[in-house]
C-alpha cells in the first residue's frame, strides 16, 4: 500500500488504533502519559501510514523546515556549550535556525525533544543521548530513519545502532590518563566515574586499569552531572583514612563537584585533581587542572559537516560517517 502521497491525520490513526485523538496526540507530544503498549501501537500505525506529526500542519507547505535540532544531556557542561555555539554559527551560515533542547539527563525529556523535532519536520538532528549502555534502545532511531531525518550522534553512542556521529576516543582517554598516573608517586587514587554500565565509563576505566595497579584505585560510580554520587563522595572523603592523593573526574562537571566537596571539607589544598575536559568555568577563576582535553570547537565543526552532508545527500546514497575524536594530555 502506497501511503506516500496521502495526507493522513491524527483522526485516521486514532480510528485505526481504536483510541481517542487526544491519546494519539499525547503519544507523539507527551509519550510518558501513554501506556507503552498503546504508544507502540500508535507509532507502528504512524509508520505504516508514513505519518509525520506536524506543528505547522495548517500553514507549512514544504515537506521539511529549515530547522536543525540539537539535543544535549547538559548545556551546563562546557563540552557541549562550545560545540553548540560552533554548530549554531555554521547552521546560520547555511540558512538554518537552531532548535535547542537540554534533556537534563532524562529519558522522558529526550524522547519529548525528539518527538517535537519530528513534528516540526527538522532537517537534521544532533544528539548527545542521555544513556549509552547496551540496554538503551530508544524508539526514535527508527522513527528518524522512517521520516528521513538525519540523526547525528555526539560523544555518546547508541549501542549496536551504527549511527553517524562524532565520538570521543574513550580508550585513548583511559590510556592517556593511565600513563600519566603511572608516572606519579600517588598511591591513593579516587576515580569518580559515570554510570557503571555506561560504555564510556567502561572504556575509560579499562584504559586506566591497563596502566595502574588495582590496589591504588578506588572507583565511585554515579551520573555524569555528579548529582547522584555527590553524597557518597562527600561521605567517603569525610573519613581521613580515605583521603586520596589524587581525584580523577571522568568529565568536567564531576571534577567540579569533587572540587566543591573538597573545599567544604577543607582538604582542597592537599588534594590533586585530574579531569577529562574542563570543569565548568574553572579557567575563568584561574584553576588549571591537568587532564585530557578536547577541542570542542573543532568537534562541532566536524559534527556540522557530517550533518549537512547527510542533509544534502539522498537517503539511498548516504554512507556511514563515524569519526573518533582524540584528546590531548595537558599537564599544567
Amino acid at each position: 500500500m502506497d501511503n506516500s502521497h496521502k495526507n493522513y491525520t491524527i483522526e485516521d490513526i486514532a480510528k485505526k488504533a481504536n483510541v481517542t485523538n487526544i491519546t494519539v496526540s499525547r503519544a507523539f507530544n507527551k509519550p510518558n502519559m501513554v501506556k507503552a503498549e498503546t504508544r507502540d501501537k500508535i507509532h507502528a500505525i504512524a509508520r505504516e501510514l508514513n505519518y509525520v506529526p506536524n506543528a505547522f500542519a495548517q500553514g507549512l507547505k514544504k515537506s521539511s523546515s529549515q530547522i536543525i535540532g540539537i539535543v544535549t544531556s547538559s548545556m551546563y557542561n562546557p563540552f557541549y556549550s562550545e560545540l553548540i555555539k560552533t554548530v549554531s554559527r555554521i547552521a546560520r551560515m547555511n540558512g538554518y535556525q537552531i532548535m535547542l533542547f537540554d534533556s537534563d539527563g532524562s529519558v522522558e525529556a529526550e524522547n519529548e525533544a525528539l518527538q517535537t523535532l519530528f513534528s516540526y519536520k527538522a532537517r537534521g538532528i544532533l544528539l548527545s543521548a542521555v544513556r549509552d549502555d547496551k540496554d538503551y534502545q530508544p524508539d526514535y532511531v527508527e522513527i528518524a530513519e522512517l521520516y528521513n531525518i538525519p540523526l547525528i550522534l555526539i560523544d555518546r553512542d547508541l549501542y549496536n545502532k551504527n549511527l553517524n556521529g562524532v565520538f570521543l576516543d574513550n580508550e585513548n582517554i583511559g590510556r592517556l590518563t593511565g600513563e600519566f598516573l603511572a608516572k606519579q608517586p600517588w598511591e591513593r587514587i579516587l576515580i569518580l566515574a559515570g554510570p557503571e554500565n555506561s560504555e564510556i565509563t567502561l572504556s575509560r576505566i579499562s584504559g586506566i586499569r591497563n596502566h595502574l595497579n588495582e590496589n591504588r584505585i578506588t572507583i565511585i560510580n554515579g551520573d555524569y552531572d555528579f548529582l547522584s554520587q555527590a553524597e557518597e563522595v562527600k561521605k567517603y572523603l569525610s573519613s581521613m583514612e580515605n583521603k586520596p592523593d589524587c581525584i580523577i573526574g571522568l568529565n568536567g562537571p564531576i571534577t567540579l563537584g569533587a572540587i566543591s566537596i573538597c573545599h567544604q571539607l577543607g582538604i582542597y589544598d592537599d588534594t590533586i585533581f585530574f579531569a577529562v575536559d574542563e570543569p565548568p568555568k574553572s579557567s575563568d577563576y584561574g584553576i588549571n587542572i591537568p587532564g585530557v582535553y578536547h577541542d570542542t570547537k573543532k568537534l562541532g565543526e566536524i559534527a556540522a559537516e557530517i550533518l549537512f552532508e547527510m542533509i544534502k545527500t539522498p537517503q539511498k546514497k548516504r554512507t556511514s560517517k563515524r569519526l573518533f575524536f582524540t584528546g590531548v594530555l595537558r599537564d599544567f
